[in-house]
């Protein structure tokens, strides 16, 4: 075993016992064994059970809150949680390459959501997917956004002010301002003040 590699069994060690800490003491001991670490963050609640890879990478708003199980990986690009944004369980974000990730103040994500802003490659056919190498892209989001559980939100997503995303999408193209989307490829069935179409005219968020 490389000499690196032992040195930092150590550090692991206390960071898989820090993130296993229940209740509020747990997050009092997040919070400030991580504040120091974080590109920002200053007043934020990470539940028990939070992995974080690229801590020197993520930037938590003042009232964000991520809960048990939810998956946070930005080891090369920045991933931005807004103020009072809210991580339901078993969320999970990815910043990779050079394409960030940010989710503005107020957004809601519900549980099992996907969003990387990475793809695999797969234009040639004579090799595997797998070894075609990795696309970038960044994906924002913008504030007062509702993502509903088991969303997905593909790499080059922008989604607008005041979107609704029901349960279940895959979201592959931008989202306006205002604009209800769902369905698999997501698609908009309407905008926010405008009439609703009715018993099962759009999915649950």
């Amino acid at each position: 075993m490389k000499l690196g590699t032992l040195l930092a069994l150590p550090l692991d060690l206390a960071r898989w016992l820090l993130a296993a800490v229940p209740t509020r003491l747990g997050v009092f001991l997040r919070r400030a064994a991580y504040r120091p670490f974080l590109a920002s963050g200053r007043l934020f609640d990470l539940a028990e059970g939070v992995e974080i890879q690229g801590l020197g990478n993520l930037s938590l708003g003042d009232g964000a809150s991520v809960s048990p199980g939810c998956t946070l990986l930005c080891p090369n690009a920045g991933l931005s949680l807004g103020r009072r944004c809210f991580l339901n369980k078993n969320v999970r974000l990815g910043s990779h390459g050079t394409a960030p990730l940010t989710l503005g103040d107020d957004v809601m994500v519900g549980p099992n959501v996907v969003m990387d802003t990475s793809r695999h490659n797969d234009a040639r056919l004579d090799l595997p997917m797998k070894d075609q190498g990795l696309s970038y892209a960044p994906i924002s989001v913008g504030d007062d956004v509702w993502i509903g559980a088991n969303a997905v939100i593909a790499c080059g997503v922008s989604i607008g002010r005041g979107c609704i995303i029901g349960a279940g999408a895959v979201v592959t193209r931008d989202v306006p301002d205002l604009a209800v989307a769902g369905g698999v490829p997501a698609r908009i069935l309407r905008l926010r003040g405008e009439p609703s179409p009715g018993p099962g005219g759009e999915p649950c968020a």
